[in-house]
């Protein structure tokens, strides 16, 4: 036990300063020194920190998290659907992530296959193709025939979940330094983590991917020339997904569609019309909906393949949304507002009467334009830079629901120039509303609502009670968090280390001059060599004490 958790210390610095390293050769030494990392750095690179050049911060992040691997890829593309935390300009360039990696040996496949469904692989499949049709950084896809029917087996890489564990350990804290120095009203380090964390959990078990699949499949049954595969649960386990073939034309291929006669104007509305009942009607949507992930069978059917990114929606949030959506196609800033102020994340200080302001100056740019005319991608893009100047806070489904919108709008304009997913998903929002208004809804929640109110009101003695005794007996504590303050601490200690620093080398040098004023011991160069040594010593520290100065700017 001793031993694994040394093991343990030992991967995590090793790791750390490989990621310290990444950094900093891709420009964001800053960032390394602001977080107070550098001393798990070597004594070398410490000494002679030496930055790479960054082209710009959105770039260098990817290809900062490409050279770091499969733990980075997954953070980098959550965070790709994030604007509200990173900006535009960084999710932009993170979305352009590659989780395309070689493909491992088949003897590894053909390890993993057997030790999952314990038996061989000869047993489990009536064939399985060796060259893998798709590699990424968590697994791999094979296509093989299982009782006669073409299927896809995607296998996970050996050993990856130790190094997602480590990375995500590694992650936790760096959050929870980043949380205690720079509090910051947009978004808590450690959430976006936690978060983050879940979702990683949930790569690393088929089974939730499975899961997905099999409720996305029942979802969608009743509509029509919509296909998502089918699962096979015999050959499915946590590190092995069994799922049925979908044999069609990436959406994007648009020569190859055209060629086959296929309608894409039409296409693209019933795609569009299944992703708004995906949101509107289930509350469960596909999250990650790219070209790659959408295909055209021969007969036109849409088939949504890649279930390991799934969005989700309570119905309260969805009739929230649905008053957001009317109130910008209304432009209703009222409506709009309360439609935020109900799904996002608002804070004390924030102005209101200048919030409206800014909303009015986006809505004015858009005023008298028809709803075909209108598009997503600028209204969703206003919306994020609203909501990083007023540090509004966005969930991370309602974060991906903007995301995966802005996929379905571009799809849709690739195959039809007319298109516009406005005009497609009105009547879906206009018809919650209703709903939301029907006589028997709005009973049964005044009911539901009374009941709460009444438990409530049933517990309020009891709870007076308890703290009137926490008074009596001295017991009544109110915490205060100071705020703004973090920033002073860390400062204060960075200068009293170097005043101790300062003091130490102070003393070497009157020591050595001590020493060497009696002439006793032994000699280098005609001076006692303990006061020499005490001199080398109190030089190299004082030296390196004033390239910290200088380096910090705070000459």
């Amino acid at each position: 036990m001793l031993f694994r958790g040394v093991n343990r210390r030992y991967q995590h610095l090793r790791r750390y300063r490989q990621i310290l390293e990444v950094f900093l050769r891709h420009g964001f030494g800053y960032l390394v020194q602001q977080l107070d990392l550098l001393h798990l750095l070597p004594w070398r690179r410490r000494l002679f920190k030496v930055e790479g050049r960054q082209p710009s911060p959105g770039k260098g992040l990817r290809q900062a998290f490409e050279e770091l691997g499969p733990t980075f890829i997954k953070l980098g593309q959550m965070l790709s659907t994030r604007s509200d935390i990173v900006g535009l300009d960084v999710t932009t360039e993170l979305g352009r992530l590659q989780d395309e990696v070689p493909g491992i040996p088949f003897d590894h496949v053909r390890k993993q296959i057997e030790s999952e469904l314990e038996c061989s692989i000869d047993a489990a499949f009536d064939s399985i193709e060796e060259t893998p049709i798709a590699a990424a950084s968590i697994g791999q896809v094979h296509r093989a025939v299982l009782d006669g029917h073409e299927v896809v087996v995607k296998v996970m890489r050996p050993g990856i979940e130790s190094t997602v564990k480590t990375d995500l350990e590694i992650l936790y804290q760096v959050a929870r330094i980043a949380r205690d120095r720079y509090r910051t009203d947009l978004f808590d380090p450690l959430e976006v983590v936690e978060d983050f964390a879940r979702h990683m959990r949930r790569e690393l078990d088929y089974t939730v991917e499975a899961r997905n699949a099999e409720r996305f499949r029942e979802n969608v049954s009743k509509e029509p020339q919509v296909h998502v595969p089918r699962v096979y649960w015999s050959h499915t386990t946590s590190r092995l997904l069994t799922l049925e073939l979908v044999a069609g034309t990436k959406v994007s291929q648009i020569d190859e569609l055209k060629a086959k006669g296929v309608d894409l104007q039409d296409v693209a509305r019933r795609g569009a019309r299944s992703f708004m009942q995906q949101v509107m009607i289930h509350g469960f949507f596909h999250g990650d909906p790219h070209p790659g992930n959408i295909l055209i069978e021969d007969d036109g059917t849409i088939a949504f393949i890649d279930f390991g990114l799934m969005g989700r929606l309570d119905k309260v949030t969805i009739d929230n949304l649905a008053i957001l959506f009317v109130g910008i196609t209304k432009q209703d800033i009222p409506g709009i507002i309360r439609g935020l102020r109900a799904i996002a994340i608002f804070r004390d200080k924030i102005d209101l009467i200048e919030l409206e302001r800014d909303i009015d100056d986006v809505l004015f740019r858009y005023y008298g334009k028809p709803l075909g005319e209108l598009s997503m991608a600028e209204i969703i893009g206003d919306l994020f830079r609203l909501t990083r100047k007023h540090g509004i806070g966005l969930p991370s489904d309602f974060a991906l629901l903007l995301k995966a919108l802005l996929l379905i709008e571009g799809i849709g304009r690739e195959l039809d120039e007319s298109f516009n997913i406005f005009e497609i998903a009105e009547p879906f929002a206009q018809e919650l509303l209703r709903q939301r208004l029907r006589p028997d809804r709005v009973i049964r929640k005044t009911v539901s609502e009374g009941k709460d109110y009444g438990q409530m009101l049933l517990q309020l003695p009891a709870k007076l009670d308890t703290a009137l005794d926490l008074v009596n007996q001295d017991r009544l504590q109110i915490n205060f968090h100071h705020q703004g303050l973090e920033k002073l601490i860390i400062r204060l200690d960075i200068a009293s280390n170097r005043l101790a620093f300062a003091l130490i080398v102070a003393a070497l040098v009157i020591g050595s001059s001590l020493l060497v004023q009696t002439n006793k011991g032994p000699t280098l160069l005609g001076l006692p060599l303990l006061g020499v040594v005490g001199f080398l010593i109190a030089a190299f520290f004082g030296i390196w004490l004033i390239i910290s100065i200088v380096r910090s700017g705070r000459v």
